[in-house]
């Protein structure tokens, strides 16, 4: 008999699916709940959103992870400049450039996921709500800071390089 499976497979085009499906829940929920929205939602609506961005966040997180290890892709760091992504560790007191692997590892270990909304009128349209990730790692208590829209967009243009590198590859 013969086995369909060998190990788990997240492909690319999973990940942006995810990636996708991200991006536009965090601007979704941006504009339902600053109040540029007609909508006004419900607590349903409100627990719905959480329970499908926290999946959804799951997901890619637990799929960027397997591609990682499977050696699909580098361990990459995410620049403060991109304003994608940081890591605050209580102790140090200031903010640091994390890694993919950072990310997915705070995604899937955080105690406590937030997202601050913020009146439509005090924000700017260029202005990247972010979602806020805490917990605790060797007695050090961290904050990691996402806009979820920007690093969405920063593994996606990851993914599309690291095919065309290797479609260059196979031409040579």
């Amino acid at each position: 008999m013969d086995d369909i499976l060998d190990k788990h497979k997240q492909d690319f085009n999973e990940i942006r699916r995810l990636c996708l499906y991200c991006h536009g829940l965090d601007l979704t929920t941006t504009r339902l709940f600053s109040g540029s929205s007609c909508a006004v939602p419900s607590s349903e609506t409100k627990s719905t959103l959480h329970n499908m961005l926290s999946g959804s966040l799951l997901n890619l997180a637990v799929s960027i992870r397997i591609n990682f290890y499977q050696d699909n892709f580098e361990n990459t760091l995410i620049p403060l400049s991109s304003l994608a992504a940081s890591i605050l560790i209580d102790d140090d007191l200031r903010y640091k450039e994390v890694t993919i692997k950072d990310v997915c590892d705070k995604i899937i270990h955080a105690d406590s996921v937030t997202k601050p909304i913020t009146l439509d009128e005090y924000l700017d349209n260029d202005v990247h709500v972010s979602i806020q990730f805490k917990g605790r790692y060797k007695k050090q208590n961290w904050t990691m800071d996402i806009c979820l829209d920007l690093f969405a967009e920063h593994v996606l243009s990851m993914l599309d390089k690291l095919e065309l590198e290797n479609i260059t590859k196979e031409i040579e």
